[in-house]
């Protein structure tokens, strides 16, 4: 069971949700349910107008399987919805569970969503289309430590970049190398640097690095650098490279390209992971790129919305990787100050 809700601007401002009904029809296609969408308009309040609809779409890849949804539409203003809350819970099917798909950003403190969240397994967001992702990625944080089960379908884009990290020092020869890690450059398409800081923080949470600084130069590439002490207590710097690109894809602040170095010239340790669209060109022109392994992230064509949709349906409840990453994410952002 699906709850949508319409994209929030601000606490009651809200825009249209344009792109919702084709999503939900994705995730119909493969996922039996109610989906319970509120659209909240702008104007006079006249109530709240429902329309009820079903659908069984005929699967292409097994015509014998018959997989069918229910649509309730809720349009109404902000005020009118809020009143019916009770309603909602009462549409919903007791057997199913419950999922929370919040179009804008969560605010903790807003008590209609603090409604919703309540009667859900799981609240997803997905940080790529946060306006502010400083302040919004902190309100994540803030609800997680309120127990609240949050996924971003943002963080499952990362796992290919996890994944081939991990993978770089899993031979034998490497396994110790990844303690000799002390710089990090990550370089990510300008305009949203949640995936950067939440694959530093991921990085940091595995090796047990503690934010000490960080620091926003800002400038033509928006660079950021982070701090950190190692459990040997000595220190680790990263930066963060927000690149202008030309062709823009469809998912904002999308990863570039990461570099995993030493000071220590003799650590088997230098890693190098890019973006096979764009490629390792300022990684390369850093210098020393030629003695590190160097490997390419394939472009994955199901890191669109109503496909990672889909698969978060398949699960719920709390992810403890994700939640021990944005417990640094958390940690790095109280140290933000601006040069």
């Amino acid at each position: 069971e699906s709850v949508q809700k319409g994209q929030t601007q601000k606490k009651l401002e809200y825009s249209g949700d344009l792109e919702g009904f084709g999503i939900a029809d994705a995730i119909a296609a493969s996922n039996p349910c109610r989906i319970i969408a509120l659209c909240p308009i702008a104007g006079e309040d006249e109530g709240v107008k429902a329309q009820v609809s079903a659908s069984c779409p005929i699967q292409k890849q097994s015509q014998s399987t018959l997989i069918c949804c229910e649509y309730i539409t809720l349009t109404g203003t902000a005020a009118a919805l809020e009143r019916i809350s009770g309603v909602i819970s009462e549409l919903m099917l007791p057997e199913l569970p419950k999922f929370l798909w919040w179009k804008g950003t969560p605010d903790p403190n807003y008590g209609f969503f603090q409604r919703l969240a309540g009667l859900s397994n799981t609240v997803i967001v997905d940080s790529s289309t946060f306006s502010n992702p400083e302040e919004h990625l902190s309100q994540m944080c803030e609800l997680i430590n309120q127990g609240t089960p949050v996924a971003d379908l943002n963080w499952a884009r990362l796992a290919a970049w996890q994944e081939l990290t991990a993978e770089a020092f899993d031979p034998p020869e490497r396994r110790g190398a990844i303690y000799e890690v002390d710089q990090v450059t990550i370089d990510y398409e300008k305009g949203n640097e949640a995936q950067a800081l939440m694959f530093l923080s991921w990085l940091a949470s595995r090796l047990e690095w503690v934010p000490k600084s960080d620091l926003k130069e800002g400038g033509d590439y928006d660079l950021r650098r982070v701090k950190f002490i190692r459990p040997n207590q000595q220190p680790v710097e990263a930066e963060l490279a927000a690149i202008p690109v030309a062709d823009v894809g469809d998912v904002a602040g999308d990863l570039i390209s990461l570099r995993l170095g030493s000071t220590n010239l003799q650590a088997d340790c230098c890693t190098v992971l890019c973006s096979q669209t764009t490629g390792c060109m300022r990684m390369e022109a850093g210098g020393g790129a030629q003695s590190c392994r160097i490997q390419q992230v394939s472009p994955l064509f199901d890191q669109k919305t109503e496909f990672l949709l889909s698969q978060q349906l398949q699960r719920w409840g709390r992810e403890m990787l994700y939640e021990e990453s944005m417990a640094v994410t958390k940690e790095i952002l109280k140290l933000t100050v601006t040069s």
